[in-house]
């Protein structure tokens, strides 16, 4: 296992997680609300680094707090976006897909109000370089891999730096700060494949090779992330989800 490079979260106005991942290029994995930019600019020169440098943009799905200011860094930088292909006509406006659902508490509650619902969850559209599918390995950093997780969207995807055991997961798995949990159900597509999803993945690490969990909101999971991920898949499969 080689050092893991640095990898710096940002917590955006929306409450989602961003990442620069540092390299010769920078990754960013997901890009938060569009009021967001600024704070990733100022994060990235507090780095000693330039925004121009952001070469990658790997973006977990096509909700506005995940690729909401793709579009202002794809200008800015030139970078490539990455996506699964799924979530690729939402992300590029040429189709649309509700990010509300009336289901839970929060989704029944955001439905209740829905020019309010719409007016916030619009995704400014960019041109998404490189449509992914599942197994694919994106060329940066020795190689990430797209791990195809639908449910929470078409097209979530989680992102595996496997020569570094770290694994980005969007809101395919959420850290509630005590433990790991499903994407909220009232912003999930597909609640239930998502659950499938989750399970497909922890089996992936039943064995190892998973050194540090960067999900889409709550803190990095560095202590026992493997452990975690399984006793998710647990609870799942006790529910009857999987």
């Amino acid at each position: 296992m080689k050092s893991i490079p640095p990898v710096h979260k940002v917590k955006g106005y929306g409450t989602g997680n961003m990442y620069i991942v540092e390299g010769e290029e920078l990754v960013l994995v997901d890009t938060g609300v569009p009021r967001d930019y600024r704070l990733l600019v100022d994060r990235i020169k507090s780095l000693g680094r330039s925004p121009v440098e952001v070469g990658h943009i790997l973006l977990t799905h096509f909700h506005v707090d995940h690729a909401g200011c793709a579009d202002a860094f794809r200008r800015l930088s030139h970078a490539k976006v990455y996506a699964h292909k799924d979530d690729v006509p939402f992300i590029e406006g040429k189709e649309r897909i509700e990010s509300i659902h009336k289901k839970g508490v929060l989704g029944r509650a955001a439905s209740l109000v829905p020019n309010t619902a719409h007016k916030y969850t619009r995704v400014p559209s960019v041109e998404v370089d490189e449509p992914l599918e599942d197994g694919d390995v994106i060329p940066v950093l020795h190689g990430i891999k797209v791990m195809h997780t639908p449910g929470h969207t078409p097209g979530s995807a989680c992102f595996y730096l496997e020569e570094y055991g770290v694994l980005f997961t969007g809101d395919a798995i959420i850290n509630s700060y005590h433990f790991l949990t499903l994407p909220t159900v009232g912003f999930s597509n597909d609640f239930d494949e998502a659950a499938r999803s989750v399970c497909r993945v922890a089996d992936i690490f039943e064995d190892g090779g998973l050194w540090l969990i960067c999900p889409g909101h709550g803190p990095i999971v560095e202590q026992d992330p493997r452990e975690k991920l399984l006793r998710l898949r647990g609870r799942i499969m006790r529910k009857g989800r999987a």
